[in-house]
């Protein structure tokens, strides 16, 4: 009998111990997940931070309409601007939202989804020295000093476009008091920034330095939070939400139906696909290979065909136009960014990006339709107006 009554205690406990897992699992089932998303808050009107903590901008919309959708809950990761790479390759945060320019360095040590903005990286002077500082060219002298913000993809700008003249670096974006200054001669800051500048103090800018394309920055490893985020984004640009977004923070010539946003973006996914190319180049030089190398381009074009089943005939004609722009960008003598050892892992995640979006752009198979004229800037990518004219037209033999 007492056997018996320890057994039925044993099978009890056992039954009760199951029941307990189960609700713990059903439980755990519906805990939220996190969305850590990282954000300066010194860079309007994509992100800004009040005394009392409050957020706002355009990438602090995103954020919480992204983390609302995607059902998570969301935690605010402080970012420093110099300390953004070593952030992103430690995995501090899921997603970076904070006007980040898609540039090659960082698309080797992490992944961009399709952008969502564009900016234009512009030197802005006093009204009163317009006549003074009539050019970008003007300003890059011995003497003059230009300041911009600390460990951005701005400060590469300035020292890359004013090598002769005095680059000083102010932090957490305080160009304004800066320009107080009257021994500083110019700024260095972008179209969407300047907008924000206060009225009193509204500089002149001269003519763009750069193209920037915005978009969310994640650890390399994020993959298929990478590919939610892009499908996002496109669910967004579709059903308006993003563009009425947009423009609230950047203004009406901000605006883009889903097809302009659509083109923007294989624009900006293909610039930085060719940012990438001097390292490429690089790589096989020192391998001894040459640029062309025909073997290669068909594995490319087939792992692009069956990358795409919905669309192989559309992938293919895309991979077809990259392949000659690679190889144009490719021959042109470039230094090194010293990214080579990391060059195809780092193709194949832009090219995810890519491959998703271009394949639903129309591009038109017109005969006769004239040919797109390469034309390569000081940088190592290709002309916006080429990028465009290649989304737009129909697929050439590689090498056009």
């Amino acid at each position: 009998m007492t056997e018996q009554l320890g057994a039925r205690r044993a099978h009890v406990a056992q039954s009760l111990r199951r029941g307990l897992l189960a609700i713990a699992l059903l439980v755990g089932c519906g805990t939220e997940q996190t969305l850590r998303v990282a954000t300066s808050g010194d860079y309007p009107p994509f992100t800004t931070e009040a005394p009392d903590g409050t957020r706002s901008g355009l990438d602090v919309a995103i954020a919480m309409r992204l983390s609302t959708d995607l059902g998570m809950l969301l935690e605010w990761v402080p970012l420093s601007w110099p300390e953004l790479a070593a952030a992103t390759v430690r995995g501090d945060f899921d997603v970076a939202l904070s006007g980040i320019t898609m540039t090659a360095d960082r698309a080797v040590i992490g992944r961009y989804t399709r952008p969502y903005a564009s900016t234009r990286a512009v030197a802005v002077i006093r009204p009163a020295d317009a006549r003074r500082w009539k050019t970008v060219s003007d300003l890059n002298r011995p003497g003059v000093q230009i300041v911009v913000n600390a460990g951005g993809h701005l400060e590469t700008v300035a020292r890359k476009t004013f090598p002769r003249a005095k680059v000083t670096t102010v932090p957490n974006n305080r160009l304004v008091v800066a320009f107080t200054d009257r021994a500083v001669d110019a700024v260095v800051t972008d179209s969407a920034e300047l907008s924000a500048w206060p009225d009193p103090n509204t500089p002149i800018a001269l003519p763009p330095l750069t193209v920037d394309d915005k978009a969310p920055l994640l650890p390399a490893d994020h993959a298929e939070l990478a590919a939610q985020i892009d499908d996002w984004l496109m669910a967004r640009e579709e059903d308006g939400w993003l563009d009425a977004e947009r423009v609230r923070a950047l203004g009406p010539s901000a605006a883009l139906d889903a097809a302009g946003a659509a083109r923007q973006a294989v624009a900006a996914l293909v610039r930085l696909r060719l940012s990438l190319m001097p390292d490429v180049a690089a790589a096989k030089r020192a391998d001894n290979k040459p640029i062309a190398d025909p073997e290669q381009e068909k594995r490319v074009l087939e792992k692009a065909r069956e990358a795409v089943p919905s669309a192989p005939d559309r992938a293919v004609a895309v991979y077809t136009q990259l392949i000659g722009m690679a190889k144009a960008a490719q021959n042109k003598p470039t230094p090194s960014g010293g990214a080579t050892g990391r060059r195809s892992a780092t193709l194949d995640r832009s090219d995810r990006s890519l491959r998703s979006t271009a394949v639903r752009i129309r591009i038109s198979s017109r005969k006769g339709t004239t040919p797109c004229k390469w034309r390569l800037t000081r940088s190592p990518s290709i002309s916006t107006d080429a990028t465009t004219c290649f989304i737009r037209s129909r697929a050439m033999p590689a090498g056009t």
